[in-house]
């Protein structure tokens, strides 16, 4: 194989590899779900999907940052500052490290769909809690208001602490 053929075969493996979609998700009677759809050593993007409720916990990450993109149905943020922002579908909300935050679904909207994306200096990245996909020195910096540990599924936290429960044949865009 000649270099070009050689890079073009590169290239080809790193487009298969490195390409994700977030068609076809599964919707929720209840519970959420929250899926790895890429990772590199410092950023990580998961779609999440809520039945209803959100993180109702106020919460914070010491070193992730966040952005959050509603495709789906209607959430409201709330901060530590006592503020709240609406968002909708195609809006998002970008969320620095060390911001209080919690979000609650809009339940008229259906399922809430979101495209999550975290970001941190972590040292090894592929280190990751089995139930969430995030790097676990990631996971494990993130703080309740009083500076303890915030579990993600803990039962305060809502939908995140449910059983997952399938909408059958129903799916965020299907092909």
């Amino acid at each position: 194989m000649n270099d070009l053929a050689a890079l073009h075969a590169s290239a080809s493996d790193d487009a298969a590899r490195l390409r994700f979609s977030m068609r076809n998700l599964p919707l929720l009677e209840g519970g959420a779900t929250m899926e790895l759809l890429g990772l590199s050593p410092m950023l990580w993007a998961h779609s999440k999907v809520y039945s209803s409720g959100g993180e109702n916990a106020l919460h914070s990450h010491d070193i992730e940052d966040h952005v959050f993109l509603i495709l789906q149905g209607e959430a409201t943020f709330h901060f530590g500052d006592g503020s709240t922002t609406q968002v909708r579908a195609f809006e998002g909300v970008t969320v620095p490290r060390g911001t209080r935050y919690s979000f609650q679904a809009n339940e008229a909207g259906g399922n809430l769909v979101m495209f999550r994306v975290g970001a941190a200096l972590v040292k090894d990245s592929s280190e990751l809690d089995p139930k969430f996909a995030i790097p676990r020195e990631a996971l494990q910096s993130r703080r309740d208001p009083s500076g303890g540990y915030a579990a993600g599924d803990a039962r305060k936290n809502g939908a995140a602490s449910q059983p997952t429960v399938f909408k059958a044949g129903a799916f965020f865009a299907p092909d």
